[in-house]
């Protein structure tokens, strides 16, 4: 990594000058400056909050973390926060306490910002970013590497921390970040395998509407770009399909050169209960950035876009990984940041590997069964799978002792029949029917069908999940007509399934503390 801070002779000689005047002439100590119109590079007003490290002195510089905010959301401006709006990241307050300047900003199209959001467009929320650090370099408290060029970390959750890998692909001067329950691709994430995420969809097309006409009554511009309010008419109207020029656009936004060409040291946090943000969104964004030889680490924990029902990393670890994260790439101290790689089950315990913990055997599982494919279907809540009553239900066969799955379940499905709208889906999850039939990370997998009247065999990787499990667990996998986190069935045909799943099953790790 190219920085790491040092202190600088103008604050040493600020300090000294400090110590031999009389302490009726201090200079005061640097104050919040909160709703900074900052120009971006379109003349874009963004709205900016620089808060200066607590206990800095006039003179004194410190590293900076950016901190940015959910999707729709402004940035934060109050300035003793512990937690943000967002499980699972960092507030402003430990931050500062811990010697770091923070900036937050309202991203273009949300809060008093202007513009349209184009959904963490390198061209646009990008550009945004860039000019930011610009600003960043220019405030007097704001430790420098080189002129122009901050000591900068950036921290943040879901949209807050999309824009992370994205300014990080742009601009070297980011030195470290820290992004919470982001994606990888928006259309693998809200678009998988073409059924649409209707329950996620419309929370956030709707947040961002919302936003945008209350954003005018204080002169906001707007809040969602053409190609966002197209996707989201798409897939939220009948057919509920993203046209090919949508699905194209958000590829476009995060295409893997983007993950590659990250050099800043990665802390990545990511919620086993996330069901828009899943774990595979999170895997492949660290097996990329670990193919580029850059220094990442996962973290996980329940949370995140989700509901936690069982044990919790909570803030602490979070917020002391984070520090700790920082200390190390933006400080130059001499800290452990821990594994590589953390990784939390059901029950709250959280195990540490040094890498993706790879399988060493599989749980398996088969049934058949007929199902009635039809749009009365409903199963599951809006935004996490739920027992379905209506189901091809394969139980799997339980270990002889205690064990941990971890990773993507494969599932295979031979199937049969007719209708004429062919393409469809059905919906696969894994069910503990010794926990109230609870579903493993409230997960669910969209499978898709051609019902043309001919036997087909399909086989896909199901959402990952770690799961501590037993010889007393009674696992099944369940092959559902329909979800409410993905878009409701419009096709009517009696189907025929046979179904076999496997589990990866990995080896025992030790237990973190």
């Amino acid at each position: 990594m190219k920085k790491s801070l040092a202190l600088l002779t103008a604050g040493a000689l600020a300090f000294g000058s400090l110590l031999a005047a009389p302490a009726a002439h201090a200079a005061p100590a640097p104050a919040p400056r909160t709703d900074v119109v900052v120009p971006s590079f379109d003349g874009t007003p963004i709205h900016t909050n620089f808060f200066p490290a607590l206990g800095l002195q006039a003179g004194e510089q410190a590293p900076t973390v950016m901190v940015g905010p959910g999707f729709g959301l402004p940035g934060g401006r109050i300035p003793n926060t512990s937690t943000s709006a967002l499980v699972g990241s960092i507030g402003i307050a430990p931050l500062r306490e811990a010697g770091y300047n923070v900036v937050t900003w309202d991203p273009r199209g949300f809060g008093f910002s202007g513009g349209e959001a184009y959904v963490n467009n390198p061209e646009f929320e990008g550009r945004d970013g860039q000019v930011l650090i610009d600003f960043i370099a220019s405030q007097p408290e704001a430790a420098l590497d080189a002129p122009g060029d901050p000591v900068l970390g950036m921290a943040g959750a879901s949209y807050g921390g999309g824009i992370q890998f994205v300014l990080a692909s742009l601009d070297e001067r980011v030195d470290a970040i820290a992004p919470t329950i982001a994606w990888n691709d928006l259309t693998t994430s809200l678009y998988k395998e073409g059924s649409f995420k209707s329950g996620w969809g419309a929370l956030l097309c709707l947040e961002g509407s919302v936003t945008g006409q209350l954003g005018e009554l204080v002169g906001n511009r707007g809040a969602l770009a053409a190609p966002v309010r197209k996707a989201c008419r798409e897939g939220l109207t009948y057919p509920n399909r993203l046209s090919p020029e949508s699905v194209a656009y958000f590829e476009s936004l995060t295409p893997e050169s983007m993950f590659t060409s990250i050099t800043a040291p990665t802390l990545i946090i990511q919620g086993t209960v996330d069901t828009l943000f899943t774990l595979d969104e999170a895997t492949r964004n660290y097996n990329l950035l670990k193919s580029a030889g850059t220094d990442v680490k996962m973290l996980q924990f329940c949370g995140g876009h989700g509901l936690c029902s069982s044990g919790v990393a909570g803030p602490d670890r979070i917020t002391g990984a984070v520090l700790n994260w920082f200390s190390k790439h933006l400080d130059g101290n001499d800290v452990s940041t821990g594994t590589d790689f953390e990784f939390i089950d059901q029950q709250g315990t959280t195990r540490a590997s040094n890498g993706y913990p790879q399988p060493v055997g599989t749980l398996t599982g088969s049934g058949k069964g007929k199902l009635l494919l039809s749009p009365a279907a409903v199963s599951g809540g809006v935004i996490a799978a739920a027992w379905a009553p209506v189901a091809v239900n394969a139980p799997i066969t339980a270990p002889a002792a205690a064990t941990q799955v971890f990773g993507a379940p494969q599932l295979t499905l031979t199937y049969r029949g007719t209708s004429r709208t062919p393409n469809t889906h059905v919906y696969a999850q894994i069910i503990d029917k010794s926990r109230s039939s609870l579903v493993a990370g409230n997960q669910v997998t969209p499978v898709p069908l051609i019902l043309d009247g001919t036997e087909r065999t399909v086989t896909v990787p199901l959402e990952e999940i770690s799961y501590h499990v037993t010889p007393q667990t009674k696992l099944a996998l369940q092959v559902t007509p329909s979800s409410s986190v993905y878009t409701s069935p419009k096709v009517t045909a009696l189907t025929s399934f046979t179904a076999s799943v496997s589990l990866p099953v990995i080896a025992s790790y030790p237990v973190v503390p």
